[in-house]
């Protein structure tokens, strides 16, 4: 297959294990031969999943889907911690492990819903001047990180068989389930590990649509055409954002990166009966066509300014 420039979407990859994120992105890259194309968030080599990679003009948007809530369902180890967090780690403690219930369990991940704060793990590619703290740690320097706000929607414990206990996570960007799972094996008083992971849903895509990298090889061998099947339009993933219809005239000012007043822009909401909620952060601006214009941030958020702030201008559609 020679080099291909045509492609532009998303395309869901069921990471597999052993691989980082950008490792998959690589293998992703050479199977399709494409240069441009960038991956939806991090997943630890241990972790299986829900990869979105974004193709062509798709990585012009990706920032929108990176700060998009993940699901997860995995298991961890009871009695032991690690330096990473992980199985994968080298075991720093082992503990005895109580007679404690999936009740019991369920009780102790519930203080964790809602929002918290929490510390990045020493082992992961959060960054210190511009280093990521792994790096530190291989070295020996584990570097303290201050704590940031996440949020953890649902958290339920779903079965424990021996020390071995399989959840279900919802969560916000951000979030570490290993730093998580660690953190509840402090309140247990007999440490805990992360044992396996798999992400089921990051933003809109779900493991439902992923496709493996051997499917993607097979596809391909079998017909080149139809890797377009599987491929998620610019304008299809962002159908979730509010949109606002404008005409070809107003879209053509758009185009030609005219400003906006935010008052005037408001004004035209408002006689249009249209309905924008403050707590959205981005919105589609769409032609009668229904093709997509430009993405805007949501001027509810800062009315005070004196434009609209633009994030993407779509000039080819």
């Amino acid at each position: 297959m020679q080099k291909n420039k045509q492609l532009n979407g998303i395309l869901v990859i069921d990471k597999p294990k052993g691989l980082t994120s950008t490792e998959a992105l690589e293998e992703v890259k050479k199977i399709l031969k494409v240069k441009k194309a960038g991956h939806g968030g991090t997943l630890d080599p241990i972790a299986t999943g829900v990869l979105p990679v974004f193709l062509g003009k798709a990585t012009k948007v990706a920032q929108i889907f990176l700060e998009g809530d993940k699901v997860y369902k995995g298991e961890f180890q009871l009695g032991i911690t690690t330096l990473t967090y992980d199985i994968t780690g080298e075991v720093v403690a082992k503990y005895n492990v109580p007679d404690i219930s999936v009740e019991d369990l369920q009780k102790i991940a519930n203080t964790f819903i809602g929002e918290i704060e929490q510390v990045p793990p020493p082992f992961s590619a959060a960054k210190y001047r511009g280093r990521p703290l792994y790096k530190y740690a291989r070295d020996g320097l584990l570097i303290p990180k201050e704590p940031k706000k996440i949020k953890i929607y649902e958290f339920k414990i779903l079965e424990k068989k021996d020390n071995f206990v399989k959840f279900y996570l919802s969560c916000s960007k951000g979030t570490y389930v290993r730093a998580l799972i660690h953190n509840l094996g402090e309140k247990l008083e007999c440490g805990a590990v992360l044992s396996s992971l798999r992400r089921v849903k990051k933003s809109v895509f779900s493991i439902e649509k992923a496709i493996t990298l051997e499917d993607l090889k097979s596809i391909l061998k079998e017909d080149p055409k139809k890797i377009q099947n599987y491929i998620i339009s610019i304008e299809k993933a962002l159908e979730f954002l509010p949109k606002i219809i404008v005409s070809e005239e107003f879209s053509q000012r758009v185009k030609e990166g005219r400003q906006m007043h935010t008052t005037s822009f408001l004004s035209f909401i408002k006689f249009q009966k249209l309905t924008l909620s403050p707590t959205e952060k981005w919105i589609r601006i769409v032609n009668t066509k229904g093709k997509l214009v430009a993405i805007i941030e949501n001027p509810l958020l800062n009315p005070s300014s004196p434009y609209v702030k633009y994030f993407r201008v779509f000039k080819d559609n």
